[in-house]
């Protein structure tokens, strides 16, 4: 039996702030902008805090790129739950208790 190499199921994004801006979609490109604002713009830019952005964005562009619709489409329901047009759905609370009164 030999082993099958997988085909690579994410999208290759270089981990760089110029790679990861440019692979975001549009609705989150702002929030990336104002995010990376507010870090470097501090009296001493935090090393670790820009570290952590970045993994975050790149996380963020790598799930988007993978389904561009359905990230999309994730956004698109929050913004129908946000503005009221559309129930956010049973709370977590609640389906854990009742899972929890079930067992």
């Amino acid at each position: 039996m030999t082993a099958q190499p997988h085909a690579a199921s994410e999208p290759v994004i270089e981990r760089t702030f110029t790679a990861v801006r440019a692979a975001l979609p549009p609705v989150n490109a702002a929030a990336f902008d104002a995010e990376l604002t507010r870090i470097t713009h501090a009296p001493v830019v935090d090393l670790v805090a820009l570290d952590d952005f970045l993994t975050s964005w790149w996380r963020i562009a790598t799930r988007a790129a993978q389904n561009r619709e359905d990230w999309q489409r994730m956004h698109d329901e929050a913004e129908q739950i946000r503005s009221g047009q559309r129930s956010s759905g049973t709370p977590l609370a609640e389906i854990l208790a009742r899972r929890e009164g079930r067992i």
